[in-house]
């Protein structure tokens, strides 16, 4: 709430933008979690096996060559409706949704959403750090994490419901219509006045290989980040409908409980970045998350799963502004671009490989839980190599007065 009432004291086009990157942000990632909540009810209409699950996830990587190609495109010009063109092509994705009967139709759809999703991050993220650079630069990065968490908080919590009371079309028709929204908001909301960004962007960007040398040696932690998110969405409420006869309402309810307890926690990261550091923020976050995964494949039971998810939820979902942040104070104006195309390039890429990886495993023992113990691995290697890196130490933030 301090950030809400600190914000009064700014222009108005900064309120602006940063509720529209905001709403984009709860569309973007709402709308793709909410086919993931379906999955559930479409292995059963579809006859999917975990593998076809698995290159579901897969179809990530399209989006990891989409945003290289976005991220170097907010570099070199401006473009005032790429925020505008993704969520376009997020509502027709939709609308292909609602006419496919089989896997090979329902893998084209999803290619096609994550082409869309792909526009979101790369230009959003470089926004809202060009913007709010310095001090207030993590309270920002926290609130639209925050509220991006809670368009996928909204999709967890009604689209399992939704589509056992009214069928799996129901709330792909309801994203259709919101990513519609989206696109009316920000043409209408930001009018002319978000152009005064433009001089921010440079003609002369900093070369991809000096990009890279800057941020690469983030990769593989921020790809367990992905992997975390990715197997938890895609395989937490399989394994307790599928497993372990949950309904899927109350599967995806209690994961929308782990987003909920996680965008309450981002909300807050500016003030406990700058208490106790990014770095051990993510290293706290991680060991948290694989604790967390090790207890969900051990158990079903609600008692033990709520509780697991609420600390999960709550550590996992700070490790993604620090991430960001970190990577913001290693580059420069000229480059922010081209480096968040990287480093979503390496979590959604990573995240993608590693829930096939998961699908292949979960087919061999017919078991979805095994998903979980293969991603506490790989988020163990990755902390353990973000620990020994010795650059990116912390320049805490400064909340404003």
């Amino acid at each position: 709430m301090r950030f809400i009432r600190d914000r009064m004291t700014r222009p108005n086009r900064d309120r602006r933008l940063l509720f529209v990157i905001s709403y984009h942000h709860a569309c973007n990632d709402g709308a793709l979690i909410a086919l993931v909540a379906l999955l559930p009810i479409l292995v059963e209409e579809m006859s999917l096996s975990y593998t076809e699950i698995g290159i579901l996830g897969l179809g990530l990587l399209i989006t990891v060559v989409i945003q290289l190609f976005v991220g170097r495109l907010t570099d070199r010009i401006y473009s005032r409706y790429l925020l505008e063109i993704g969520a376009l092509l997020m509502a027709l994705s939709f609308v292909m949704i609602l006419f496919v009967t089989n896997f090979v139709e329902l893998f084209a759809a999803v290619i096609s959403m994550r082409v869309g999703a792909s526009f979101y991050h790369p230009v959003g993220i470089t926004w809202i750090t060009k913007e709010y650079a310095g001090p207030y630069m993590d309270t920002a990065l926290g609130v639209q994490s925050g509220i991006g968490n809670f368009g996928v908080i909204a999709s967890l919590a009604t689209s399992g419901f939704l589509g056992e009371a009214f069928g799996w079309k129901t709330p792909c028709i309801m994203w259709v219509f919101l990513n519609l929204a989206a696109v009316i908001i920000g043409i209408t909301a930001m009018g002319d006045g978000v152009s005064q960004l433009a001089g921010g962007f440079s003609t002369s960007p900093t070369s991809i290989r000096q990009t890279m040398s800057k941020v690469g040696c983030f990769s593989l932690p921020i790809a367990a980040g992905g992997a975390l998110y990715g197997v938890t969405t895609y395989y937490g409420p399989i394994n307790l409908t599928a497993a372990h006869g949950w309904g899927v309402g109350a599967a995806d309810l209690v994961f929308a409980l782990w987003l909920a307890v996680g965008t309450v926690s981002s909300y807050s990261f500016g003030r406990i970045s700058t208490r106790f550091g990014r770095r051990r923020v993510v290293t706290v976050g991680y060991l948290g998350s694989i604790i967390g995964l090790l207890a969900l494949f051990m158990t079903s039971e609600w008692y033990i799963v709520v509780p697991t998810l609420v600390a999960f939820g709550g550590l996992l979902f700070l490790t993604y502004p620090a991430l960001f942040a970190t990577v913001s104070e290693a580059t420069g104006d000229g480059e922010r671009g081209t480096a968040f195309g990287m480093v979503f390039a390496f979590q959604l890429g990573g995240g993608s490989a590693v829930v096939y990886i998961c699908g292949l495993i979960a087919d061999v023992y017919d078991d979805p839980s095994y998903a979980f113990p293969v991603t506490a691995l790989f988020t163990a290697v990755s902390l353990v190599m973000f620990i020994l890196y010795p650059g990116g130490r912390d320049r805490r933030p400064q909340l404003l007065p």
